[in-house]
């Protein structure tokens, strides 16, 4: 576990902030390159993925006790174990030296605002109907490529959630949209579109 950047978290927690990773495993590094086109230098992207901060839980784990929501496709061998769509998961999940970038962002929001964008991703996680869609990602990717990012996904699924599409969701449940004034149609929302919205009051950044 990286402590340094847990501390980064936990220094800049709140209820409701969206949390921006970047990864160098195989995946991430997919997700990195293929925003390359987005980027304002042309680069690949420094980010591949992108959750909200829920509770903070005393739970005697001393390795941090705040949880999560994400939508993610989680595959656990040690413990038997696969997730795929929206879940709640431990912050320490996305404290690992693959992580390169992070980002913590969020708005002036009230403590009701707060509680009503966790009950929707509590909602949205409870919904074993939606699955992260794979396809959908790919089809973003393309949607970048072909500059095609206003329109809807070529794999659009009202049944599947992809990272960005399901912080997005979140906030939209108080009736803000953090890529206010953006073209990009929900279902192609990107961490790097996140990354770039000027809706964010609060903003914090850790380089490895």
């Amino acid at each position: 576990m990286n402590t340094q950047l847990l501390s980064f978290f936990r220094a800049n927690y709140a209820q409701g902030r969206v949390c921006i990773v970047g990864a160098n495993e195989p995946v991430g590094l997919l997700i990195r390159n293929g925003q390359s086109k987005i980027t304002p230098d042309k680069k690949p992207s420094k980010w591949s993925h992108t959750f909200i901060m829920g509770e903070q839980r005393d739970d005697g784990r001393k390795d941090g006790s705040i949880y999560i929501y994400e939508s993610d496709l989680h595959v656990s061998v040690a413990e038997w174990q696969v997730i795929n769509g929206p879940q709640e998961s431990r912050l320490v999940k996305w404290c690992n030296d693959t992580i390169e970038h992070a980002c913590v962002i969020g708005l002036n929001i009230t403590p009701v605002e707060q509680k009503s964008i966790l009950r929707k991703a509590l909602e949205l996680t409870g919904d074993e109907r939606i699955k992260y869609p794979v396809a959908e990602l790919f089809g973003t990717l393309w949607a970048i490529l072909a500059r095609r990012l206003s329109k809807k996904n070529i794999f659009d699924d009202k049944y599947a959630v992809q990272c960005s599409t399901f912080v997005r969701m979140c906030y939209q449940a108080i009736g803000k949209d953090i890529l206010t004034g953006s073209p990009t149609d929900i279902s192609n929302t990107s961490p790097e579109k996140i990354y770039q919205s000027q809706a964010f009051t609060f903003r914090q950044e850790w380089h490895k």
